[in-house]
């Protein structure tokens, strides 16, 4: 029942109680004609269409919010890195950065914890880097 029919059914001497009771709904649905009860069917049909969507909406921005949040926290750490350290200018190491970066992302995406993703991200460089980080791995400083 809509709240303009309550109003009307209030503004004819009924309570609000007996308005809103379960005795009314049934006898405004007794009396309502098929091609109502048919409207009522389908915009009750479309709201929980419209509710689904929504709620898929709403997880999606939250996926998408938490990736954003991942991609942004691992280019201001690199940020961070470059004006500390200076910016690498070795092919391979900007190679091992971006790969550990994508480890560690792809470790916590599995459900590892942090020390876990470090760990297994640390084992992956080490075979690629081919146990010679120190090495291989160049840095420069720019002041």
């Amino acid at each position: 029942m809509t709240d303009d029919l309550i109003r009307r059914l209030i503004a004819t001497g009924l309570t609000k109680n007996q308005a809103t009771s379960a005795t009314a709904q049934t006898l405004v649905q007794l009396f309502m004609p098929e091609d109502g009860k048919m409207l009522i069917r389908e915009a009750k049909q479309q709201v929980a269409e419209m509710q689904e969507t929504v709620d898929s909406l709403r997880k999606e921005y939250d996926d998408l919010s938490a990736k954003i949040k991942q991609i942004s926290d691992n280019v201001l750490a690199a940020i961070e890195a470059q004006k500390e350290f200076g910016s690498l200018t070795d092919e391979k190491a900007r190679n091992a950065v971006a790969l550990y970066s994508a480890l560690l992302g792809m470790n916590q995406r599995a459900g590892a914890d942090g020390t876990e993703a470090v760990r297994n991200a640390g084992y992956v460089m080490y075979a690629y880097l081919g146990g010679q980080a120190r090495r291989e791995i160049t840095y420069t400083t720019e002041g």
